[in-house]
């Protein structure tokens, strides 16, 4: 009984549908139902728009984030590039100065043989600066005619020393600055005298000029290469460029004066250097001594 009444409830449930589809399906074209369902569509307007726009935004969202990785990506291939070039343009920047060093090298040397002067060119494969000498290594020696007591040049002409000690491939060399070193210097413009010691890291040292010869500031001061008769000569050629004048100490007590000179030479990098090979140590006497030159 109770599935009789279960089976005549379906069947009207399944008559009402069918009538309401009927009667929905006969009224669909009619003007209540078409405004019913445009009033439907205009309140859910704003709903469906909203919900797009959020679509939109979110989808903007992932783009940026997308696109901010690929230009973080791009960015840091360019700074390895940038990287790159900048070491490829160092190195070029030291390649050039390489070459306009030994340019400079090869037209001093040329000019130095026009004057009868002849040199061998040489690199520098050691430093020995210390608180005591200022000496570097070249690496030429006994084999290319290199001789102690010769004259060492920069490659711009400037005196940077002396051969001290030499044999086969390799030179030493005492620089203007160091302590031991002296040579005899000669104000270029008023031709005022003096010795110039060497100090290390302090400004070279002009001693023993007289009071009443002049000097002034930015003097070029070169060797006096003076001849000392009886077949003596200097130890160095004259005129060659060793230091410009930055201060002069004049005190009112004495008979001569002194001056500080910064050196022609850039002593502190040194890379290539000039020695003279037909140089002869003069005959050995009291007045030959490194200050005669």
């Amino acid at each position: 009984m109770l599935r009789d009444r279960h089976a005549r409830r379906n069947l009207v449930t399944f008559i009402v549908l069918v009538a309401l589809s009927a009667v929905m399906f006969a009224l669909a074209d009619t003007r209540p139902v078409q405004e019913l369902r445009n009033g439907v569509r205009f309140a859910m307007g704003p709903i469906q728009e909203a919900l797009g726009d959020g679509t939109r935004s979110l989808t903007s969202v992932l783009d940026a984030i997308s696109e901010v990785d690929q230009l973080r990506l791009q960015n840091d291939e360019l700074s390895l590039e940038v990287q790159r070039l900048n070491e490829e343009l160092a190195g070029m920047e030291a390649l050039r100065a390489e070459v306009d060093n030994l340019e400079e090298l090869l037209g001093t040397r040329e000019r130095l043989t026009a004057d009868d002067i002849e040199t061998v060119a040489a690199g520098v494969s050691a430093r020995q600066f210390t608180q005591f000498e200022r000496v570097i290594t070249l690496d030429r020696g006994a084999e290319a005619d290199v001789r102690v007591g010769a004259p060492v040049l920069s490659s711009g002409g400037a005196l940077l020393g002396r051969v001290i000690d030499v044999g086969e491939g390799w030179s030493d060399v005492m620089l203007i600055s160091d302590s031991n070193f002296l040579v005899a210097g000669l104000d270029r413009r008023t031709k005022a005298t003096g010795n110039v010691i060497g100090r290390l890291s302090a400004p070279l040292s002009m001693t023993e000029v007289k009071r009443s010869d002049k000097m002034s500031e930015n003097d070029l001061i070169v060797t006096l290469g003076a001849q000392l008769g009886g077949g003596i000569r200097s130890v160095y050629p004259p005129g060659i460029p060793i230091g410009r004048v930055v201060d002069i100490i004049d005190a009112a007590d004495s008979i001569v004066k002194s001056a500080l000179l910064v050196p022609v030479a850039d002593l502190e990098h040194i890379e290539h250097a000039l020695v003279m090979t037909n140089f002869r140590p003069p005959r050995k006497s009291k007045a030959t001594d490194e200050g005669a030159g």
